[in-house]
């Protein structure tokens, strides 16, 4: 990940997440009191399913990757000749895919019905989260104070992100948590690519002062615009699902109250949907 590519490749991994999310969550709230529920949710599942399934997928090959890379550590950790340990950047993201892995192991066993305690998805993937942001702020290394100061701005949206996952262990299917969640992931998705601009300057730009205080004014300010910005995109998006459901006229149902209604009780779990039900 020491590299423009590999911010620019994890940053578009996060935000391709970010973006099926915007469209998966809106598309359950809307479809939650249609006739087509139970379709909707059939297909939402299926995708669950490749979202867990392809976490594992990249984790994995981004872990061999870095690993037999020429100039990875090729599993070695600590070298006993020169008493040093080997490549602990590489190793700390290794530990980053692992966990992601395990996590996605969990999804995808919850979601293919085997015996496994319903939330142990979002538990273990809470923990990937909030152990991402831990490696983040242990990166020690850095070669400036910027360095240093736009990685830390980068554990906000992942423990935010961790919190949200966490609370959805219980709180399963809530769409506040589940919009939250998705602007946590795509802002730090948008932030890694800003860390790979300005480590990493492309196409001739002027590098940037690392030394210059208000250069970590200015990163500080520009992080609030990228979720300014990923908060702007997620109304958009609502509104273009919103908008897709009345064109094809679905009967949403929706009052006031019952909305209300939904938010603050029958958000745990769609079990109507289950039996295909709309009655509460």
């Amino acid at each position: 990940m020491g590299s423009f590519l590999g911010h620019t490749l994890s940053g578009s991994l996060f935000l391709l997440l970010g973006f099926l999310w915007s469209i998966k969550h809106p598309l359950r709230f809307f479809s939650l009191k249609s006739k087509y529920a139970v379709r909707v949710e059939k297909y939402i599942d299926y995708m669950e399913l490749l979202e867990w399934g392809g976490m594992i997928v990249f984790c994995f090959i981004g872990f061999l990757l870095e690993q037999f890379l020429p100039e990875g550590p090729h599993f070695h950790l600590y070298n006993k000749e020169n008493h040093k340990w080997v490549l602990l950047n590489i190793w700390q993201h290794a530990t980053m895919h692992i966990m992601f892995m395990f996590a996605g192991i969990a999804g995808v066993l919850v979601r293919c019905k085997f015996q496994v305690p319903l939330g142990m998805d979002y538990f273990l993937f809470s923990l990937a989260l909030f152990i991402e942001g831990l490696l983040f702020y242990t990166h020690t290394d850095r070669l400036s104070s910027l360095d240093q100061y736009i990685h830390y701005i980068g554990i906000i949206p992942i423990w935010c992100g961790a919190l949200c996952s966490l609370f959805e262990v219980w709180l399963r299917n809530n769409p506040i948590l589940e919009q939250i969640r998705t602007s946590m992931f795509i802002t730090q998705g948008t932030w890694m690519w800003q860390i790979g601009f300005v480590l990493y300057p492309r196409w001739g730009d002027p590098h940037w002062d690392h030394n210059d205080p208000a250069t970590r004014m200015f990163m500080a300010m520009s992080y609030s615009w990228h979720f300014v910005g990923v908060t702007l995109f997620l109304a958009i998006m609502y509104g273009i699902v919103y908008w897709i459901f009345r064109r094809q006229k679905v009967s949403l149902g929706y009052t006031e109250m019952e909305i209300l209604e939904f938010s603050n009780e029958n958000t745990k779990t769609y079990t109507f949907l289950v039996d295909g039900s709309n009655d509460k």
